[in-house]
């Protein structure tokens, strides 16, 4: 005749600790990479004019033409514009969104999605608020514009030798 005992598994106190020091690592690691909403709408808000930037290079050195990224006097909004003469912001005419087929390429930086919050503290570019690219992709004068969404600062550089623009977070 054979007796059977019941055993229960369970875990033991050790093991316990074990996978709670390992969740508290792993938390360590992940809590301080997840950005606030700040962060993520100025970050965003920079890839967006980076990228547009970008574009407006390359449509001079593609078309062998000076294309201009005009900043609006409150500083919310640009256009691509395509040989600008300096006129003011409303009377700037935007080329036609090289994506967006029947819009104009002016961007509202407050209005983009997840960015509501951004708003642009400068923009200088040779004493000017536009830059302008020529045929080979250089600026006219090399420049910053800064943004910020609460306490985070983000600036957005064209290089004036090579026109190369770049992002850099400057503030927390």
């Amino acid at each position: 005749m054979r007796i059977r005992r019941s055993t229960r598994a369970a875990f033991t106190l050790v093991e316990i600790l074990i996978v709670v020091l390992i969740l508290a690592i792993a938390a360590a690691i992940v809590v301080p990479n997840i950005g606030s909403a700040n962060d993520s709408q100025a970050t965003s808000a920079a890839a967006v004019l980076r990228s547009d930037l970008e574009v407006a290079r390359s449509l001079a050195m593609t078309t062998q033409q000076p294309y201009s990224v005009v900043f609006s006097p409150d500083r919310l909004s640009y256009k691509v514009v395509a040989n600008y003469a300096g006129v003011a912001y409303a009377a700037a005419v935007a080329v036609d969104h090289p994506v967006i087929k029947g819009k104009k390429y002016e961007v509202r930086l407050n209005a983009l999605n997840g960015a509501p919050g951004v708003s642009v503290t400068s923009v200088a570019f040779g004493g000017q608020t536009f830059v302008t690219f020529q045929s080979l992709g250089d600026p006219v004068a090399g420049g910053s514009v800064v943004l910020r969404a609460g306490n985070c600062v983000v600036t957005v550089s064209v290089e004036g030798l090579t026109g190369i623009v770049s992002v850099t977070r400057t503030g927390s």
